[in-house]
């Protein structure tokens, strides 16, 4: 503790300097309350200040010390003055305590680990009240920058490709003050590279090779790479001034490679089901032309047996002059040849049917693929 002895009066001066030397404090007098005031950026923790002084008294000395912004010391003042007055104008001017002429040795040291504790007080208290400053600015920055994964996440679901994916990481990026390189992987085409500055350099190309090998996160002094199945990403270059901040990115850039992963995901699964409803169209499609044939088909060859049949019956009729038959023999084969026509036409009456049956499957796929409702 370093302590600062105010008082114009010498041998006052060496009263109370004998009373504090065993203590080990770090004393320093000084005959008045200018002398103080000049001194006083040396930061002294205690000041004993005597109230009657001449020149510039303790009383306006203090209230001077306190109108320049020095809160710290603990200004502890000493009169051979008892009154109330005094005491309040020791008070008003921004005094900790007060202390009588003539006083006791003990009485002092009392005084003074009295101003020690509370000085300890205030100082831990000052210290966790940074403390915790500190932490409620680390969370509203934090905040912030969940804000922006959030809003990454929101975007992604937008992400219709894999280069739109990788502009809105690089956006993200740029929110953050960074830059960085990424690498898309997919079954279905040779892995794709992206990077903030537009054209991708044979380097970074090479890194994102090596990286994408490398365990889920590794995080160098000034570069962090993060891996998933399906995504890359690589940070060249992390701000070395705040490493409270340079967690806080490691875990926010976590978050948005996975949710990145997440999209590749389901965009591989959007793009299976597109080429499945695809496929599905087209065979619809060609369904429809080749039953359309088949009818057409089926039409000319019902028209065309009728015809044939008809034929047939007139040639019967033309022969039974020429084989000299009975008119019982006669109606025995027209009756015969007309039950062929008969079972002939429920055959093709069947047909019908199914094909109708046909294409009600087709009209109800039609609509399945349009989107609109089927009712049975």
């Amino acid at each position: 503790m370093k302590i600062f002895i105010v008082d114009d009066d010498p041998l006052a001066r060496l009263v109370t300097t004998n009373s504090l030397e065993e203590q080990g404090f770090t004393m320093i007098e000084l005959e008045d309350g200018q002398a103080c005031l000049g001194r006083v950026e040396e930061q002294p923790d205690i000041i004993i200040l005597d109230v009657e002084m001449d020149g510039l008294d303790g009383i306006a000395t203090c209230r001077a010390l306190r109108q320049d912004g020095h809160e710290r010391p603990h200004v502890l003042f000493i009169s051979s003055h008892d009154d109330m007055e005094t005491r309040l104008a020791a008070y008003d001017a921004g005094g900790n305590d007060f202390l009588v002429k003539p006083f006791m040795p003990d009485e002092l040291t009392r005084k003074i680990r009295q101003a020690i504790g509370q000085l300890e007080l205030r100082d831990s208290l000052a210290s966790r009240a940074d403390m915790a400053q500190t932490v409620a600015f680390s969370a509203m920055s934090s905040m912030g920058e969940m804000g922006a994964v959030l809003e990454f996440m929101r975007k992604s679901f937008l992400a219709l490709s894999p280069r739109e994916l990788a502009q809105e990481i690089f956006n993200t990026l740029g929110g953050y003050g960074l830059q960085g390189a990424v690498e898309i992987r997919s079954p279905d085409h040779a892995p794709l590279h992206f990077s903030c500055q537009g054209t991708v350099t044979p380097l970074e190309s090479a890194i994102l090779e090596y990286a994408r090998n490398l365990p889920r996160i590794v995080q160098s002094a000034e570069r962090m790479v993060i891996n998933y199945p399906l995504v890359t990403l690589l940070i060249p270059q992390l701000p070395q001034d705040d490493p409270d901040r340079v967690g806080r990115l490691r875990d926010h850039l976590a978050i948005v490679a996975e949710a990145a992963e997440a999209r590749l995901q389901a965009l591989g699964t959007e793009n299976l089901r597109l080429a499945q409803a695809e496929a599905i169209v087209q065979a619809v499609t060609q369904l429809s032309v080749t039953l359309e044939e088949i009818e057409k088909r089926q039409q000319e060859q019902r028209l065309q047996a009728q015809a044939a049949l008809i034929a047939h019956l007139h040639e019967m009729e033309d022969a039974f002059v020429r084989l000299g038959l009975s008119s019982e023999q006669e109606h025995s084969l027209i009756r015969m040849a007309r039950a062929a026509m008969e079972d002939q036409s429920a055959s093709q009456a069947g047909q019908e049917t199914l094909e109708i049956r046909l294409r009600e499957v087709v009209r109800a796929l039609n609509r399945a693929i349009q989107g609109k409702a089927v009712r049975q």
